[in-house]
């Protein structure tokens, strides 16, 4: 069972297997869930320690600025940022303005649930351009 207890997480899992991955080819791309238990903790943990309220967890280039200046990047030296969006479209707009191509952020939007919702979810680029997301939390109301 997930570190994250929400049976939409549950079946994301069911559906992954063992590996605990869900992987989605996108166009020459690849959009994954991470779903393994190791990975979502580690996520929680750097979601606890954020202050203000958010439903997003971003890896950026850049910790200072406007969000929009800087661009998703792969987790090790990153910047974690948080946002908050009101709507899974919102989010999509906001993963294309950190320089995330349409069809990944539209993998997102589809295959992700809670997004924009109740649910915390954190997202990076892998080194290959690839778009990874892990759920994270439920929002507290």
């Amino acid at each position: 069972m997930s570190a994250l207890a929400d049976p939409r997480i549950s079946a994301l899992q069911e559906q992954a297997g063992p590996s605990g991955e869900l992987d989605l080819p996108v166009g020459e791309g690849c959009f994954r869930i991470n779903l393994l238990d190791d990975n979502i903790a580690l996520w929680q943990e750097t979601f606890e320690q954020q202050t203000a309220p958010a439903n997003l967890l971003l890896a950026c280039a850049g910790s200072s600025g406007e969000l929009k200046d800087t661009r998703l990047t792969w987790v090790v030296g990153s910047a974690i940022r948080t946002a908050t969006a009101s709507s899974p479209d919102a989010v999509g707009w906001l993963l294309s303005q950190l320089g995330v191509p349409t069809e990944l952020t539209e993998a997102a939007i589809t295959r992700c649930p809670g997004l924009g919702d109740d649910l915390v979810w954190a997202f990076y680029l892998e080194r290959h351009g690839w778009l990874i997301a892990t759920p994270v939390a439920k929002v507290n109301p």
